[in-house]
């Protein structure tokens, strides 16, 4: 699991491990993610 900041809330949430979308929990707004390397995930734009 990793930790991205919310774009649009900026807020914190988890990602889990290669997962290719995610959804804040907050403010529900789904981001494509990409995984630099295997324990970082960045967020990549909307989904």
């Amino acid at each position: 699991m990793s930790e991205v900041r919310c774009l649009n809330c900026l807020k914190r949430f988890e990602v889990q491990s290669n997962a290719k979308e995610a959804t804040c929990p907050n403010c529900k707004t789904k981001y494509r993610i990409s995984w630099p390397t295997p324990t970082q995930a960045k967020i990549r734009g909307p989904a």
